[in-house]
């Protein structure tokens, strides 16, 4: 389906630099499914109860990731979709121009779609799953002709080690992938960031690892993040078992 209207050294795994021993398991696993690789339409969705269950259960990510995408797509003039995906696969949230969105809409792909190995075959996100990496994958080299006319990329979210999800960029097959690589990073990037900051552990990381520039010890470390928490020297004093004149 056609919803859209040559690189040297690159930082993301292309398909083609694959071993084609791994090739062959996850295309012999797609077809064992016995899904038609020309259907017209992605053959998974959950339906509404699972979608809401899922949109529930990803709330705080989904709002970020919104945002950060939203504000985001309205700078491309090209014609692009945007998908965040669950670690399972599944779209949670699709950004883009209202046509693209409407078309794919009208043949079952959209929020609650599958785009795990076993229920679209080799795209963009099944791949970023297995590798766990930013990966692309284009035009025919999909499992599914559904795929034909899009150049994909995604690349896995992540909170410190812990993995939250996946960030598809589709574009047409014109697109350079240099350039989308760059977009995509710096998407994950501002997400990333924001999910640390609202994070209360990972925020306490982040400012340590500023502390260390003034060679703090640990309690003065402690003493300083409370001071940013805007607690006052009693409360500082109390929650780290000092006295009030060292706070």
């Amino acid at each position: 389906m056609n919803i859209f209207r040559g690189e040297t050294e690159h930082s993301w795994i292309h398909l083609s630099e694959i071993e084609a021993e791994k090739i062959e398991l996850w295309n012999a696993a797609f077809t064992k499914t016995g899904i038609d690789r020309n259907n017209a339409t992605l053959p998974f969705r959950l339906v509404e109860i699972q979608r809401q269950e899922q949109l529930n259960k990803e709330k705080s990510l989904i709002v970020v990731a919104k945002e950060e995408v939203d504000s985001f797509s309205k700078t491309i003039s090209n014609p692009h979709l945007i998908i965040f995906a669950n670690l399972n696969g599944v779209a949670l949230a699709f950004t883009g121009p209202e046509n693209i969105v409407n078309i794919l809409e009208s043949v079952n792909v959209g929020m609650g779609t599958s785009f795990a190995l076993e229920h679209a075959g080799i795209n963009a996100i099944s791949l970023s799953m297995q590798l766990d990496a930013l990966v692309a994958v284009q035009g025919l080299e999909h499992s599914m002709t559904f795929f034909s006319k899009w150049n994909c990329m995604c690349s896995p979210i992540k909170l410190g080690n812990e993995l939250r999800g996946f960030l598809n960029i589709s574009v047409s097959l014109t697109e350079n992938l240099s350039f989308v690589a760059s977009l995509l990073k710096r998407l994950i990037s501002d997400i990333e960031s924001r999910l640390m900051l609202a994070d209360p552990m990972s925020k306490q990381a982040l400012i340590y690892e500023h502390f260390d520039l003034f060679s703090l010890t640990k309690r003065e470390k402690e003493i300083a993040f409370g001071w940013l928490q805007n607690q006052s020297a009693l409360q500082i004093s109390l929650a780290l078992g000092i006295t009030e004149a060292h706070a």
